[in-house]
């Protein structure tokens, strides 16, 4: 599956979303390029995952954040993981714990987007989009448009690490 957006000489940009690569990543590897864990949440309903973070990383020196889950394989984080993925990100992403299949974390992945009609706040999704690389399922912040390519700054730092 492909996302595309537009670059700066209004030439498509076209992102990946799932990115095969056999290395397994740990947390450790994203602390080494500067990534900032806020929370670690509990996994035992996440089916698969061995672990899952939210944090935050300055590519381009602006803040981003993210959730990272890490299952023990690619194929693992491909199979298990993106139809959790799914379900928590975009503009039908699911925002009440009623709604989801993994309710941890859920207050992480919302933010007050505006007003409706003036009077109440209204909530959409963090996390515009997601892409998974090697044993990562990466959510990533932004709009739709936007957040494949946030994933993309750490996916391509992460392709350079020996």
């Amino acid at each position: 599956m492909l996302i595309c957006g537009c670059g700066n000489e209004g030439k498509k940009i076209t992102y990946d979303i799932i990115i095969p690569d056999e290395r397994i990543f740990t947390f450790e590897d994203l602390e080494e390029i500067g990534f900032k864990k806020n929370r670690q949440y509990d996994v035992s309903k996440l089916e698969g995952a061995k672990e899952a973070w939210n944090g935050f990383w300055s590519p381009d020196k602006k803040q981003k954040e993210y959730e990272l889950r890490f299952y023990p394989s690619h194929s693992v984080a491909v199979a298990s993981g993106e139809s959790f993925a799914e379900e928590v990100t975009g503009k039908d992403a699911k925002l009440k714990k009623s709604e989801v299949t993994w309710e941890e974390g859920i207050k992480d992945r919302r933010q007050i987007i505006g007003r409706e009609g003036g009077s109440r706040n209204s909530v959409g999704p963090k996390h515009g989009n997601y892409a998974i690389f090697a044993n990562i399922v990466m959510l990533c912040e932004g709009p739709e448009e936007l957040s494949l390519e946030v994933c993309w700054k750490l996916i391509t730092v992460l392709k350079s690490k020996e």
